[in-house]
This record gives C-alpha cells, structure tokens and sequence, in this order.
C-alpha cells in the first residue's frame, strides 16, 4: 500500500502567502507596543519568538513523507527480485544466506519508512497548529497597527483628545484579550512540541536498535561530533535571539529591543519577496546568504558550511570539519 505522499509544491502558495504574512505583522506590531504598553510588548514578544513559516514546514513534512514512500518502494522491490527468482533456479545455504541477509535490509528499509512517517506526522501537526498561531497574530497585530495609526493625530490634535482616550482604551482592551487568545496558543504549541519531541526522540532509539538487530549497529562516538556541533549552533542562536526579545514581563522593554522586532520584519520581508520573485534562487551580489551563507538580520553570524547541490566545495568561507558530518549508513553491516 502507497503511503500516498502529498507532493511538497503544493504547499509553494501557502508558504509563500506566510512568508509575506510573519515578517509583517512583526513591522506593524512595533508602533502598538510603543503607544498601548504591556500588552502589546507580551504579543510583541510572541509575535518575535514565533516567526517561521508554516507552509515551509509542512513543505519538508510532505518531503519525509516522500522519503517513506521511497524506501516502502526499495523495500518492496527488492521484495520482489527475490521472489523472482524461484525456489528451483537457486537453494541451499548460500541461497539461505543472501535470502536471510535480504530479509533483514528489507526490514531496515521499512523501519526508516517508518520513523520518516512518524516525523511528517509530526512536522504536518505542529506546522497546522502554527498556522493557527500566526494567522492569529497577523490579524491581532494589522488590527493594533490601524488602532495606533487612528490613536496618534486624535492625540495631537487637543479638541479630539477624547476620542484618542476612548480608541487607546479599545486598542488596550482588544490587545488584552488577543494577548490571552495567543498565551494559550504558545502554551498549547509548547506542550504539543515537547510531547511530538519525545515521541521523537522515541521513534529514533527504537529504529535504531531494530537497525542494530539486524547488523546495522550505529557506534554512539560517530554522533558526538556532529551532535555537539549542531548543539553548539542551536544554542549559540538560541541565546542571540532571546536575548534581542522585547520583554515578555508586564513592564515595557526597552525600545531597541522593539526596533530590532521591526528592523528583522523589514529585513525579511524583503528578503522572502525577493526569493519568491526570484523563485526561491539567491543573488549573491545582493543578498549575503547567497556568497557567505550568513544572515545578520536573524543573527545567523556563522558562515554557512553546507555544499549546495552541484558545487564542488562549500559556499561558506570555511570548511566543516569532518567529525561534523554523519557517517554513511551501513546496511550489511560489513564496518563492524
């Protein structure tokens, strides 16, 4: 049975459409947090630490998905060669042998289809729940925005100050209960992202000893390199971006924090109008993904050191090291 992969282009509208959208709603929700306070910082903050584009991710689930639907096909061709031949046209103990060898890369071939399933699952399910979140955020942060942008010349203009103090009243009262409707869904994300996480985290120690059973052992010192290294990454970026968060406190955070959430709106706003003009390809005279694989404006200051497909050497300025990179698989068992 075909695991009946959706095709990853399909997903091309809704990633574009949310690639636009993210980088949007965190230009307009700058002016709201300088002028109605708390509230708006807290969905300022979200707004930030949740910027990702749930078309993409859904993009990449449908392409594990794809992969599943690959090793089935391998698995079962292989299957069937094997049945081929015929009991007349081979026996005996080398037959046996291959027979016994064929049976367990078949089930090594089905134990990635599996575990690659279980990651689409999961990668569709978060990305759906994402898709709620920042449709949500873009809405509440275009609403605030117009609310400001109404709030400024009333207030500057004395005979209409009341009406200024009623639309900061409203914008303050929409932001509290768009605040509320937003905790609940970063809450709901958090927990449904710990949980698909382990499950995971479970699906891969289970592949993995089914592999080992069937002489395809993975020897833990291979990933320490490459586990530490990507640790190192995650967490060196990690600290970046916390740290350029607006407060997620009751008290307004300093204003730069703010223009940062902006400046990194604009920045990629710009930069994802120009791929999808560009269908996704990088002009490396103009943007400096493209020659350095760095992306300042996200405080992605690492050169990239990835090797893009056709290239022979790496478009970074530097070369990974070679304890960075995962060994090739060893279906046979033949490196033990």
């Amino acid at each position: 049975m075909s695991v009946g992969a959706p095709d990853p282009e399909s997903f091309q509208d809704m990633m574009n459409a949310f690639a636009v959208a993210c980088p949007t709603a965190a230009v307009e929700i700058v002016l709201p947090a300088f002028t109605f306070g708390p509230s708006c910082t807290q969905i300022a903050r979200i707004v930030y630490m949740n910027q990702c584009n749930p078309g993409q991710i859904m993009m990449v689930g449908a392409s594990w998905f794809q992969l599943a639907e690959q090793y089935i096909a391998a698995g079962r061709g292989l299957g069937e060669q094997v049945d081929a031949f015929g009991s007349d046209a081979w026996e005996g103990e080398d037959c046996d042998a291959f027979t016994d060898q064929v049976g367990k890369v078949r089930a090594q071939l089905f134990a990635v289809a599996a575990f690659a399933i279980e990651v689409g699952l999961a990668l569709f399910t978060v990305a759906g729940l994402l898709a709620v979140m920042v449709t949500a955020y873009c809405a509440l942060a275009t609403v605030l925005m117009g609310m400001a942008l109404v709030y400024w010349p009333l207030q500057a203009f004395p005979p209409a100050t009341a009406a200024a103090a009623a639309v900061r009243t409203a914008a303050m009262a929409v932001a509290a209960t768009g605040l509320g409707v937003l905790k609940a869904l970063d809450a709901a994300l958090k927990t449904l992202g710990d949980t698909l996480a382990a499950a995971i985290g479970g699906g891969m120690t289970a592949s993995w000893a089914m592999l080992a059973a069937r002489g395809n052992a993975v020897d833990p010192l291979d990933l320490i390199g490459p586990t530490a290294f990507n640790m190192a990454n995650g967490f060196a970026q990690m600290a970046l971006r916390n740290a350029a968060a607006p407060s997620g406190a009751r008290h307004a955070a300093p204003g730069l924090n703010h223009l940062f959430v902006g400046g990194q709106g604009l920045h990629n706003l710009g930069l994802n109008v120009n791929d999808i003009a560009q269908d996704g390809a990088l002009n490396g005279a103009e943007d400096p993904r493209g020659t350095y694989g760095i992306d300042p404006g996200n405080l992605d200051l690492l050169p990239s050191a990835d090797t893009p497909e056709g290239d022979e050497k790496p478009r970074g300025t530097w070369e990974k090291p070679a304890w960075a990179d995962d060994p090739a698989p060893d279906w046979d068992g033949s490196r033990q």
